[in-house]
């Protein structure tokens, strides 16, 4: 259930930031469309998209890691990055971390964060039988 929470209320909060949804109604129309296609495709339908949403995911992290670190006239590179978020960090940055930095790891909002993720993944880890399943492959 946490695990499941964690899933539903992190894809309603990216709807919410890329197209202004209601988090409450992404909540309810993200399953909605889960059920759906499951409904409609079966088990192949629910493979079948995990892979395609897979490979979709990488390309579009490639395809905005290169263009933004190697061919934007505003960053470029790494280092113009890092010095872009040094600058910006001197203007307004996160008040829970050390000297409002960007690029600190001393973040009292980050260690909360990472708690969670830690129980939540946990969670799956050792709950969910398709970790095991996939394990059990592995090994033979």
């Amino acid at each position: 259930m946490i695990v499941t929470a964690m899933l539903l209320l992190g894809g309603a909060a990216v709807a919410n930031n890329l197209t202004g949804m209601n988090i409450y109604a992404a909540c309810f129309l993200i399953p909605l469309g889960i059920i759906m296609y499951v409904l409609f495709g079966g088990l192949r339908a629910t493979f079948l998209t995990d892979y395609i949403h897979t490979v979709a995911l990488f390309i579009i992290i490639l395809v905005f890691g290169f263009t933004v670190y190697a061919t934007s006239p505003k960053i470029g590179s790494p280092s113009k990055m890092v010095d872009l978020l040094n600058l910006a960090s001197k203007y307004t940055g996160p008040p829970g971390n050390a000297h409002k930095s960007y690029l600190t790891m001393d973040s009292y909002n980050g260690l909360i964060f990472g708690i969670i993720n830690i129980v939540g993944n946990f969670g799956t880890v050792f709950v969910d039988q398709a970790y095991w399943q996939r394990a059990c492959k592995t090994c033979l």
